[in-house]
């Protein structure tokens, strides 16, 4: 694990190799650089268990504890494809398919009921921590001086080629249902996406006519969230046996009101001073970044995945290189050097996570097999920018107590 600066964190998680080249249909003697007589084994399967359970409780649940008390967090993890990052987010084993399959019933499918517990990914467990915190501080609450409330909502999201899509929506889900999944971007033409705003008042972007879905525990968040994992859009590739092909992004949002007691009993018997914060975990699964003369990929389809995936991929590391480079020359006036976050739908709901006002841990994934060398040089590269960057965090009080805030400063003052 790689302690890096305030408000950032990051990860590093490696793929086992003889999993990976099981998915790709090798065997030992066709990995590639391993000597003859040469052992390569990965971590066991207990081993990869306990080592998500570390890293879960390290890391995560940090996270976790800073958006119960009012701070926006986000984790991603990042690497080239089939290096392990959607098995580290989500867990879920899937079932295989034959490459460039065209009957949409043979796609790979997440057994998402099928999984064992322990096996999950950051995402369930960090629900999971979450609605743990919420229930101890509903208590601890209640035994002091009152009740606080707490709302919990979820939304959940992909981009696939470059346009965004409602992995909740009702008549999304019923359709992919009855097409086997591959409903979204079908339509070059008719399938336009959601369209993404500029709150000009959060200072930030939102995607318009998102549906949000409150939820009273973690088993209904987790139950839409696989809901969306089954019909996103994955395929059968040379380098990967599921492959995401769009960027998912799960957003549980909490707003907690706190009763702070009555503002006076003499003047305002029927008056109580409440406290509102809102913040929002956002839980990343990114696409992996392809090389067209590795995956060699003679489907067209494959092939304009990959390139909006690798377009949007390296506008993030474009962000990230800049963020970096404003961070090494701290001191200096530098804040008007582009950060360009409006040219990637990725980037630009990413803004107030990479250089903004939240916690961030990012998990880099890597593949331990020879041939993977120059990518994995690439992603720890790109890992070691990104530990440079210095998030800012702030509080995200209700607008009305963050003016009551600033006027007793002012008051103080």
């Amino acid at each position: 694990r790689l302690q890096v600066r305030a408000g950032t964190r990051g990860a590093v998680t490696m793929q086992p190799p003889e999993e990976e080249d099981r998915e790709l249909g090798l065997d030992a003697a066709a990995r590639g650089g391993t000597a003859p007589g040469r052992q390569n084994r990965g971590p066991s399967h207990s081993t990869r268990c306990s080592a998500r359970r570390a890293l879960s409780a390290t890391c995560t649940g940090d996270l976790v504890g800073k958006v119960v008390e009012g701070f926006h967090a986000t984790i991603f993890a990042y690497g080239q494809t089939g290096s392990g990052k959607t098995f580290t987010m989500e867990g879920f084993n899937y079932d295989h398919a034959p490459i460039g399959a065209a009957d949409l019933s043979k796609r790979p499918r997440a057994l998402t009921k099928t999984t064992p517990p322990e096996q999950l990914g950051i995402v369930p467990r960090a629900v999971g921590e979450l609605f743990d915190r919420i229930a101890r501080l509903r208590a601890a609450a209640a035994a002091e001086f009152g009740e606080d409330s707490f709302a919990v909502k979820v939304s959940f999201l992909q981009i696939y080629k470059e346009r965004i899509f409602d992995l909740l929506n009702p008549a999304s889900v019923a359709m992919a249902s009855a097409t086997m999944g591959c409903t979204f971007g079908s339509n070059e033409e008719g399938a336009g996406g959601l369209r993404l705003r500029w709150d000009a008042k959060k200072g930030g972007f939102f995607v318009e006519n998102l549906f949000e879905f409150e939820c009273s525990s973690a088993e209904e968040v987790l139950e839409h969230y696989a809901s969306g994992v089954r019909i996103k859009q994955v395929a059968s590739t040379a380098m990967n046996a599921q492959s995401s092909r769009s960027h998912t992004l799960l957003l549980v949002t909490l707003s907690r009101r706190t009763d702070l007691g009555q503002i006076n009993a003499d003047a305002l018997p029927q008056q109580r001073a409440v406290s509102e914060v809102s913040s929002t975990l956002a839980l990343v699964d990114l696409a992996g970044s392809e090389r067209a003369a590795a995956t060699n990929e003679v489907d067209s389809d494959r092939f304009k995945e990959a390139v909006n995936i690798n377009q949007s991929l390296f506008v993030l590391r474009r962000v990230v290189a800049a963020l970096s480079r404003r961070e090494r020359r701290e001191g200096q006036d530098d804040d008007t050097a582009h950060i360009p976050y409006r040219e990637s739908k990725l980037t630009s709901l990413l803004q107030h996570a990479i250089g903004g006002n939240g916690y961030l841990l990012m998990v880099a994934c890597l593949s331990p097999a020879d041939r993977h060398y120059e990518e994995n040089l690439s992603t720890l590269q790109y890992a070691s920018q990104a530990a440079l960057i210095k998030n800012k965090p702030m509080l995200n009080l209700d607008p009305k107590d963050l003016l009551i805030q600033q006027l007793r400063q002012q008051l103080a003052a």
